[in-house]
């Protein structure tokens, strides 16, 4: 029984620099670290060669230098380390990676496959799924714990709006969550001998086949001119906050003037499928069908011709179904939600037709034809806008980039209920408070270490009031204070309120990432040199405790 990690070296994407003369990212004298997720997947596996003796692999794509993670996870506990390692191989995308990295599975023929969830650097969550795809292995995202059966793997899987367990046959294919574990020190005195080098002679396949391109990059600038101000600026900010936000209306969406479809995918999320629909509708004449998982009762007033709903279908199953359509109909752009199952079905999609796919933008743009495609990386410091070379052109968007707008007429609505899925089981299913508003209010609440624990049911109750969500940094989810699906930050979710108010949060870089777009940042701390008032438009210097009994008495009255 054999278990492969997939690892990746990436650069300190905080000493990232970029030169505004050439338009480059400078990676000389950056440290080169090993990506934090992909420590967990090896500590995962490690243990579970403990409990279960499996025989370990590591492997990784990259320079020689690379080769020092797989060391690393060597010293972890893996047994053997592989290096992919060849010139061919420069300039790979996601698609071309993971065809790369699924000749590596082929070869090794492992009963499971481990990977973190995506790599700081780049954030595209596409190669797991991908890879797994192309290598023909069940494959689920976001497994924060694993139990091994005599065929199967019980798993458990954080999602967006809960927490499931699934029954998987092997062989499996996962990407774990951050928060299936802490991974062991690294002991650098271990010797380790070299690791074995694969080159390009086990694939045909060269960074130089890459089916999408970046066009351009340039820096974006997340620092704010701070004004501090005294509680009662506050709140007639807070009064002004969210008028206009819910959405315009546009009576109609007119016929389509070319025989061509731009494809909308609606995934798990009604909010952020009209944001897709309504980019959509301004974006083109072509004929817009949305295909979603979604009942349509959810989705009245989505700008589209026609909504094509897809009933009990599972994530591969789904993705077979739309990229059916896609060769049968002429599809020329698709657009999806950059949420946990959205994300995999449109992998999944990219694999079986050669696509080039470009995940987590902040937004498209249409240019003598093609989609172009924003993209933030190396923690959002940095936008690159990315071209396809393949038709159709794809992406995935983050949640709250696009204002939505609802038209009266109704759309044409066919309804498909799929057969069960053979790739997993689901075994239970544990949705989150229903009383937690999502965090697509125009008001969201940042809770800090600086919040006692005591006063954090008094900020639900405000946002209760208001209409407002409440969300967190790390350290905070850390302490079992806020759930998981509600973190804030990088290794987080983004948000786009009108008005994001951070109280008792200090402003470090991974926080600061999944604000960039808020509309306006209030921020509330005691300290007036706190790093979070670099990132604010106004700034409360205030005791927390002090700053959340104020607001509750004037709330009550």
């Amino acid at each position: 029984m054999k278990i492969l990690v997939l690892v990746k070296q990436i650069p300190d994407i905080s000493a990232i620099k970029f030169d505004e003369k050439t338009k480059r990212i400078i990676r000389s004298g950056v440290k080169l670290l090993f990506n934090s997720y992909d420590k967990k997947a090896v500590e995962a596996a490690v243990q579970l060669s403990e409990k279960y003796g499996y025989e370990t692999y590591a492997a990784s794509m990259g320079p020689p230098d690379a080769a020092e993670i797989l060391k690393d996870s060597m010293r972890m506990g893996i047994n053997h380390g592989i290096l992919l390692s060849d010139r061919n191989f420069a300039g790979s995308d996601t698609f071309v990676t993971s065809h790369i990295l699924s000749a590596l599975v082929n070869i090794i023929n492992p009963d499971i496959v481990l990977t973190g969830k995506s790599s700081l650097d780049g954030e595209t969550s596409q190669v797991p799924p991908e890879t797994a795809w192309m290598s023909g292995y069940n494959f689920l995202s976001g497994v924060s714990g694993i139990e091994i059966m005599e065929k199967s793997v019980e798993v458990t899987r954080d999602e967006d709006d809960g927490i499931s367990k699934y029954e998987v046959p092997l062989p499996a294919f996962f990407s774990v969550s951050e928060k299936i574990n802490r991974a062991r020190q690294i002991d650098p005195s271990v010797k380790i001998e070299d690791v074995e080098v694969y080159d390009s002679d086990i694939t045909p396949w060269k960074g130089s086949q890459s089916p999408t391109e970046v066009a351009d990059t340039f820096p974006l600038n997340s620092s704010r001119d701070n004004k501090f101000i005294d509680f009662n600026k506050f709140i007639e900010i807070l009064h002004e906050a969210g008028h206009g936000s819910s959405g315009t209306h546009r009576d109609y969406i007119g016929e389509p003037e070319t025989g061509d479809v731009f494809l909308g995918l609606a995934v798990d999320d009604p909010k952020i499928s009209m944001e897709i629909s309504s980019k959509i509708a301004e974006s083109t004449h072509d004929k817009i069908t949305v295909i979603g998982n979604i009942d349509p009762v959810k989705l009245q007033g989505m700008a589209c011709h026609q909504y094509i709903y897809l009933e009990d279908y599972s994530n591969v199953s789904m993705a077979k179904y739309v990229a059916k359509y896609i060769k049968e109909n002429p599809v020329r752009h698709v657009l999806a939600p950059s949420n946990l199952n959205g994300r995999d079905i449109m992998s999944f999609v990219a694999a079986s037709l050669g696509l080039g796919l470009t995940a987590d933008c902040v937004d498209i743009k249409m240019e003598n034809g093609k989609m172009i495609q924003y993209k933030p990386s190396f923690g959002g410091g940095i936008i690159a806008v990315i071209k396809s070379k393949t038709d159709p052109d794809m992406a995935t968007v983050r949640k709250g980039m696009f204002q939505v707008r609802f038209i009266s007429r109704s759309f044409e609505t066919t309804k498909i209920r799929s057969r069960a899925s053979p790739e997993y089981r689901i075994i239970e299913r544990k949705t989150l408070d229903s009383t937690l508003r999502p965090l697509d209010t125009p008001v969201i609440f940042g809770i800090g270490t600086g919040v006692m624990a005591d006063d954090i049911p008094k900020i639900y109750g405000i946002a209760e009031k208001i209409g407002a969500s409440v969300g967190a940094t790390r350290r905070v989810v850390d302490m079992g204070r806020i759930p998981r699906q509600f973190q804030i930050g990088l290794t987080g979710v983004s948000v786009s309120p009108d008005l994001y108010i951070a109280v008792g949060i200090s402003g470090s870089d991974n926080h600061i990432v999944g604000i960039r777009y808020a509309g306006r940042v209030i921020a509330i701390n005691k300290n007036p040199e706190a790093p979070i008032f670099r990132h604010s438009d106004f700034g409360i210097v205030m005791d927390s405790h002090e700053f959340i009994g104020e607001l509750c008495t004037h709330i009550n009255h």
